[in-house]
């Protein structure tokens, strides 16, 4: 009589995971190994699919505004974009297996977004393609195609659930104080090699420009760029959470210092950008709010004169970094640091003076971002042996122009420019309309996406902007807002109308 065998399913687990784990074993000893490396990200995909599938959403928002890179692809792209791109296929993954997980009918946002997506695609088709040299291929510049459609496919992947009235201020939360992560790989340098592991996820920058000579790390003396991105990030936080109001509600002391004291140290990065961005998005707010009418408007004001003076008065004894972030008031600052700023100032009007003679050219067929390694090669040589006019070329071969309109409308001409600023017209609308008719309890957070988003877009056309790196500021603030007012509808009701009427 023939016995049976019953293998259990403890038995099967350890069958499969025991030599499973050994395989795994030997391939971390050599992680340099380009097998090795794919076959642990794709055992690591694979255990996080489910994971994945349900919280891609969370983490997603989690990631847009971290500075992170995901170091283990090739390029190395910022983590929000490879988020982006998980996180648009797991939405339309469960689209697919539940027909109740619908994406966001918003036609307002999705018609100019999809057009100028289509622009982009058309533009790239006629000049040559995409070409993504860090994938072996022989042209440069897909890497701004692929954030500019991460940009887009991230707006469908964040709009694509819903977020509860009762968990807006935790998603908001999730949203923006991630960006307080720029200054990890500032803090790691400082720490030293102990530290060494943050670069695996936040890789090191240069803490100057070339038209800096601070080179040392001391605070204050040498430039923190990601401490202008943390400090706006703790700026928008704070107003989304207690408004402009709230902030300056002397009974609570704390908010007005902690609000104060983040600001204070955005000026550590030493760019003047960061106090025409804070002054640009929190004016809009304090109009939105009608704050004026309220005792904010005393406090802003005495504040406002008491910084003014101060400035006045001890400008020039401040850290250079600071200095440097002033250096464009009528005040007297170091001379040395004023001309090192106007120097750079001087360089990007340069650039402009160079390109927009370009325009004409590419007004009605883009540029685009493709370009040949032999292009690269002289762009790179005549840097090295032009110093900064040679910088200035490769910036434009690059299509940083540091510029809005120009990285409009050079690399995809004036359909391009149209395109975009249907956008944001179309997006300024619908975020005006969520702070003026979306639900009560998110109206704090309705009226800072709004500022926050019309503030960032008169900041792209008049003062910097660069579409490829900067779309996506837009596309997540559009985004955010839809799965936050989700659950109503952003248009006025006949009790809103006859409000109005009264």
């Amino acid at each position: 009589m023939a016995s049976t065998f019953a293998v259990t399913r403890n038995h099967l687990i350890f069958g499969l995971c025991l030599p499973f784990a050994v395989l795994f074993g030997y391939l971390l000893a050599d992680v340099n190994d380009p097998v090795s490396r794919f076959a642990i990200i794709a055992t690591i995909a694979g255990l996080s699919f489910p994971l994945l599938m349900k919280w891609y959403h969370p983490i997603m928002i989690v990631c847009w505004n971290m500075t992170a890179q995901a170091t283990f692809l090739p390029g190395a792209p910022k983590m929000w974009a490879f988020f982006s791109m998980l996180g648009i296929f797991f939405a339309v993954l469960n689209r697919s297996v539940n027909s109740e997980n619908k994406f966001a009918h918003v036609p307002s946002l999705t018609l100019p977004i999809l057009v100028f997506a289509g622009v982009i695609l058309i533009t790239a088709a006629m000049t040559g393609g995409v070409g993504f040299h860090s994938f072996g291929g022989s042209g440069w510049g897909g890497r701004n195609y692929f954030y500019i459609l991460a940009a887009v496919f991230g707006f469908f992947a964040l709009s694509s659930r819903a977020i509860s009235p009762r968990q807006a201020y935790l998603f908001v939360a999730l949203f923006y104080l991630p960006g307080i992560a720029a200054i990890f790989s500032q803090v790691a340098l400082w720490i030293g090699p102990p530290a060494n592991f943050v670069y695996y996820l936040f890789p090191g920058e240069l803490p100057n420009d070339p038209f800096d000579s601070f080179q040392n790390y001391a605070i204050g003396e040498a430039r923190i760029g990601g401490m202008m991105i943390a400090s706006f990030a703790f700026f928008s936080w704070m107003l989304a959470r207690y408004g402009v109001q709230g902030v300056f509600d002397l009974t609570r002391p704390w908010r007005l210092a902690l609000f104060l004291g983040g600001i204070a140290a955005g000026f550590l990065g030493g760019f003047r950008s960061h106090l025409i961005l804070v002054a640009i998005t929190f004016g809009v707010l304090f109009m939105l709010e009608r704050a004026w009418r309220t005792r904010a408007m005393l406090v802003v004001t005495a504040i406002g004169t008491l910084l003014a003076v101060f400035l006045v008065a001890f400008a020039d004894k401040l850290p250079p970094t600071i200095q440097r972030s002033f250096s464009f008031l009528p005040i007297g600052i170091d001379p040395v640091i004023k001309v090192q700023a106007e120097t750079s100032s001087q360089w990007r009007i340069d650039l402009w003076k160079q390109v927009v003679e370009e325009v004409p050219v590419y007004l009605f067929r883009g540029k685009g971002y493709n370009f040949s390694a032999d292009e690269m090669y002289m762009a790179q040589y005549n840097q090295t042996f032009m110093g900064q006019a040679g910088a200035a070329q490769g910036a434009a071969l690059a299509g940083d122009y540091h510029n809005g309109p120009l990285s409009l409308l050079i690399p995809f001409g004036i359909y391009g420019l149209l395109g975009f600023m249907w956008l944001i017209i179309a997006g300024s609308v619908y975020l005006y309309k969520t702070y003026r008719y979306g639900l009560p309890e998110l109206k704090t957070i309705n009226a800072l996406l709004f500022a926050s988003f019309l503030g960032k877009s008169i900041f792209f056309f008049t003062i910097f902007g660069a579409l490829s790196n900067e779309l996506y500021v837009f596309t997540g603030i559009l985004g955010l807002s839809v799965a936050l007012n989700a659950q109503k509808t952003p248009e006025p009701t006949p009790e809103d109308e006859l409000a109005l009427q009264t």
